[in-house]
């Protein structure tokens, strides 16, 4: 199974299995996978975790998260 990395409003990175139709988000957000911007694609689990860490790290080491709704 493929899945697909995306990223929410709020700064989080996030993976989701192709197919799945939404996503929530930790901070409350639900996303629309089919309207969302596709930045990555891994061959399983495993390897979408790395690619969400790396990209969570990737420039500014984001450390923290804004809710969805201040």
């Amino acid at each position: 199974m493929a899945y697909l990395v995306i990223r929410c409003g709020c700064g989080r990175y996030l993976y989701v299995p192709e197919g799945d139709k939404t996503r929530t988000c930790l901070c409350g957000k639900r996303i629309q996978v089919s309207k969302a911007r596709i930045l990555a694609k891994a061959a399983d689990a495993l390897s979408a975790g790395s690619v969400v860490r790396a990209f969570q790290m990737e420039g500014r080491g984001m450390t923290g998260f804004s809710p969805a709704h201040k």
